[in-house]
This record gives structure tokens, sequence and C-alpha cells, in this order.
């Protein structure tokens, strides 16, 4: 559907935002520029025929380009998330528009919009290096284990996603996985709960030594990594993703993560008993006096002169028993 350019403007674009319908609006004859509201999405568009680059958006809110094909020829498209801001988006096309009367490119001229309003398009908040880090290795184990176990079970096993204290909790014993880019094996422990062992459970502390691949084609990124896992699934799909939600993922902002990774050493676990190195509450309670009033306790644990060993099933064909300077 398309209207005469007169028939947008701030006054009526309530109206077209809230009309539950898809119009097009033709902005410019040269260049051509048509402007499409999206209303069931919510999103207002700036579309001319493709002719060079388009703006990288993959850091920014509200924000996306690209390329679509319209009555046979290719198009380069801006799309702004106009919610709650119709007339600051509206606003911001005909800023688009204008620049490019002036001579701009369709990319120089975006661009230029974006830097104008920068508080409005603000920049996309990231999952931060360690947690990145850290879901990587758990998504490394959720994989290996699809070679022999159902996604049922496994997405059973998993709660990182469910903020509980245990990574993954299998039938006979937990286990805390710890991703490091460090070349010994010295990992960052959250809270004194973190590596304390549930009543009746024994707890392993699953260390995985990971490093940027370079050049290496086996590197595997975050992206890449839940992809992979992705297409092995099938009706458990949907609850993968709500638990990548959880941590802050979406598949938008795949660009923004394009590091990639090969293990450093095989994987191995350690028993977290009375003689390993943790910062436990009970520990705390007996050398510190009123620890019931310390919190937020981080600390690093370095587990490599230590001797690994073997959970058992499911972890046995993930991790290796041998230490490393006698494999």
């Amino acid at each position: 559907m398309s209207e005469p350019s007169s028939e947008l403007n701030p006054e009526t674009l309530a109206k077209y935002f809230r009309s539950g319908a898809v119009t097009t609006h033709l902005v410019s004859q040269s260049p051509e520029l048509i402007i499409r509201i999206d209303g069931p999405g919510q999103k207002i568009s700036l579309l001319t025929p493709h002719t060079g680059m388009v703006q990288d958006t993959s850091g920014l809110k509200r924000v996306t380009a690209g390329l679509e094909s319209r009555e046979g020829r290719q198009w380069a498209r801006f799309t702004i998330d106009a919610r709650n801001m119709y007339p600051e988006a509206y606003g911001l096309m005909l800023s688009v528009v204008q620049t490019m009367h002036g001579g701009a490119t369709f990319a120089a001229a975006t661009s230029a919009a974006m830097t104008n309003m920068k508080a409005l398009l603000a920049a996309k908040s990231r999952i931060s290096e360690e947690k990145q880090i850290g879901l990587v290795g758990e998504l490394l184990l959720f994989r290996a284990l699809l070679d022999a176990f159902d996604e049922y079970t496994i997405i059973d096993w998993w709660l990182g996603p469910l903020a509980e204290e245990r990574d993954y909790a299998f039938p006979a014993f937990d286990a805390e996985v710890k991703t490091t880019l460090g070349e010994s094996r010295t990992h960052v422990i959250h809270g004194a709960g973190q590596l304390e062992p549930s009543p009746g459970r024994a707890l392993w502390l699953v260390s995985i030594q990971i490093t940027r691949a370079g050049g290496d084609p086996n590197g595997l990124t975050l992206p890449g990594l839940i992809l992979k896992i992705r297409d092995q699934l099938t009706t458990t799909r949907d609850r993968f993703v709500s638990c990548l939600a959880s941590e802050g993922w979406e598949d938008d902002d795949a660009a923004m993560y394009p590091t990639a990774y090969t293990l450093r050493t095989v994987p191995t676990a350690y028993l977290v008993d009375d003689d390993f190195p943790a910062v436990t509450p009970g520990r705390l309670r007996s050398v510190v006096p009123h620890s019931d009033l310390v919190s937020a306790v981080t600390y690093r644990v370095d587990v490599s002169s230590r001797t690994p060993g073997d959970p058992g099933e499911p972890l046995t064909g993930f991790i290796s028993s041998v230490p490393a300077q006698e494999a």
C-alpha cells in the first residue's frame, strides 16, 4: 500500500503505527526513498535502491540494516524499533533523507543520523567477556554430551541458566564448570556457596582451558557453538533458546561475538572434598568472626598442581584423568 508523501507527517504517525497494517510512503523521487511503517511490528524503515554499502548497526539497540528484494530490485533498508518514540524515529528518517538530498550516500547518511542521535540509539549491552567464556565452557560440555545422551536428559541436567549453584546436576554427582583463557588452570569462584557440595551429593569442578583460535579452522565462536547445538536439537530447541535468553543472549547480537576459540588442553575434573582449596560458609564460620556479615566473596583457585580424577559417566568421555604433565 502506498500513500503520497503529504499523508505522512508527525501528526499522522500514530495513526499509521496503530493501524495494524504495513504502509509505504514515497518521500523522495530523486534519490528514490520510501518510508515503510510496520504497525504490528512497531518499526519504521527507510528504503532506497541498493547502490553501495549498508551501514553496520550490529552494536546498536533498536536499529537494524540490510538488503531486501522489492519489485524485482534489491533495496537497502535502515530500520528502527519505534516503540514509544514515533516522532523521534520519524525525525531520524527525515534527517537521512535530507542528508542524501545533499549528495551523501545511504551508508554515510545513516551513519551521520546515528551519530547525531546517540542518546536515542544507545549502544547495546554486551555479555561480559568472563560470562562469554563461562558460557562457551558450559556449551562445549553440552555439545559433547549430545554425542552420547538424548537432548531431553541433557537439558534437564543443565542448571546454569536457572541461576542454580551448580552448572550441571548429573544423576550421581554435581558439576561446576569453570573455563579460563589462562595458561594455568586458575578459575574465578563467585560466592562462598559455589563450591560447597550439596548434602549427600559429590561435587566436581570441571576445568576447561580454551584459547583464542586465531586462524585455526577448527575454532568455534560463541554464535557458532550455539548454532551447532540448536541444529542437533528437535523438541527441546525452544527450551534451549529460552535458557540462552536468560543468560543475556540474543540471536540478533551474534555479530558482536566474533572471537573464535579452541581447546588449549583436554578438560579435567577435580573432586571438591575436604582437601580442596575452597572457601565455603562452614569454613568461613570457623575462622571469621561474624561471618554472616561477609558477602560477595570472590576468589581465584589454581588447580594446576592438583591430581584430576574421573567422576564417571556422563563426564568420562569429556575429561582426562591424567595430569597434563604426564599426558
